[in-house]
Parts: C-alpha cells; structure tokens; sequence
C-alpha cells in the first residue's frame, strides 16, 4: 500500500497511518512516510513485518505505562529491525497528585489537557527522538492510538504549524475503527472480573469512548488558554527551540 495514503491496511494494527500531508508552517507541507501513528504494536503479525520494511520505519516510540508494557510486550515487534523506545506517560491521569483547588474534570478535553501536562516528560523524550540522526521513518502508539497518540499528534502537528481545524480532523479518523479496536482489547482481558468491567464500560461516557471532534477541540482551547501556543507549551516542557527548528527542517517539506 502506498505510504501516500494515509491510513496502512496492516494484519494486526487497526489504527496505524500516516500523518503526512497536512499544510504547516510557511504553506509547507509535512512530509509523507516519514512518521506514524497507531494502536498497540504489540498486535504486528508475521505478515506486517514486511510491510512497515517497505515504508521503513526504524523507531517505535511506544508510550504505553509501565504495567502496559510489562503485561503486554512488544509482540512481534521485537522480531523486527526496528528500535522500540519505551516513554510512558501517565496513563491513569485521574490518579495524579491533585492540588488543594482541584476539581473534577468534566470533559475529554480537560482530561486531555491534564494528560498533555502529566505525560510531558515523555512527549519531551518523543521529540528529541524523533530529531535524532537514523530514527525516521518513526512511528509512535499507545493502546487504541487514541488518547495519549492523540494528544501527542496534536503537540507534534501543532509544532509544525499545522492548522487546529486539521489537527482536529486528523484526530477524529480514529472514530472510523475505534469501536473495533474495543471490541479486541475487551476480547484479549482474561475471563477474571468480566462482569465488574462490563459494568464499568457501561457507564463510561460515550465522548470518553470514541474519537469525537470535540474532545480535541477542548483539548485546543485549554492549550491556548494555558501556553498561548504549541510551541509555548514546548517551552514550558523543557523541549528546546532548536529541536523545535529541527523538527519543522525534517518533517515540513522544502520551501518552492
């Protein structure tokens, strides 16, 4: 399948596509086949290994937690030449230490928000990577590509000057496979405690579950609101100006 198309048709991986094409900074382009988003790699088949050989990936920054990654593995992506970077986020943001004024999230993109914030180490980690000499093409994942991929798409779209409207749109194409994607992560939980996580998914709100516009929408405005711009959100990370430049220098096509 050719890398142009955003979406890869893999074995494995529901969610796995390419985030080229987008118009960033200066009307530049970002450059297709050279970075990638997705749900759990540890899905991979035999016959998914040479299709990512023929798009090229050479990182798989994987920004599962811990327990994720300890229960779960890499799968068959350890069988491939491809270096998997482990840089866990906070997954469980409701859990954070909450200060004194803290009030309950009410929407997907407050909790969003909180996540870009707990999970900055590691989003700090995934850029500097993504600039280091040999590491694209790349592709970063978590469990669905939904959330903390999610959130880390628009930090690096946004970084390239890509549109909020586009950042938005890119984020709701996960709502096409993500009651598929679901179904097998409720088929792979052992037998144990089914009717309490049947219980539980029954009452998760229908926003929280998919991929909607408007989550991402709020995830926007509480950025502006809180660091003006991505690349004042870089800042406050600790993400330094020159990775930033790099960034745009490798990933935005050349200026006509």
């Amino acid at each position: 399948m050719p890398v142009s198309d955003r979406r890869v048709a893999l074995e494995g991986p529901l969610n796995f596509r390419d985030v080229g094409g987008y118009t960033g900074a200066d009307g530049r382009h970002v450059r297709w086949g050279r970075v990638f988003r997705s749900d759990s790699l540890h899905h991979l088949t035999e016959a998914d290994g040479p299709r990512l050989a023929k798009i090229g990936i050479k990182t798989a920054l994987d920004f599962r937690a811990h327990d994720e990654l300890d229960r779960i593995g890499i799968g068959h992506l350890g069988n491939l030449d491809i270096k998997h970077v482990h840089v866990p986020t906070v997954d469980k943001v409701l859990h954070v230490v909450r200060p004194p004024d803290w009030k309950p999230l009410e929407t997907v993109g407050e909790i969003y928000l909180l996540m870009m914030e707990s999970g900055a180490s590691a989003y700090a980690a995934a850029l500097r990577t993504l600039v280091e000499s040999d590491s694209l093409p790349a592709v970063y994942y978590c469990m669905a590509g939904k959330d903390r991929t999610g959130v880390f798409s628009a930090v690096l779209l946004g970084l390239l000057g890509v549109s909020d409207l586009d950042i938005v749109a890119d984020y709701a194409l996960t709502h096409e496979v993500v009651e598929k994607i679901h179904e097998r992560g409720r088929a792979e939980l052992p037998e144990e405690g089914a009717a309490e996580r049947a219980e539980i998914w029954k009452n998760v709100p229908e926003d929280l579950l998919g991929a909607h516009a408007a989550s991402m929408e709020g995830l926007i405005e509480g950025m502006h609101a809180r660091y003006d711009s991505w690349a004042g959100y870089a800042a406050a990370i600790g993400v330094e100006d020159d990775v930033v430049q790099t960034l745009r220098d490798t990933l935005l096509e050349a200026q006509q």
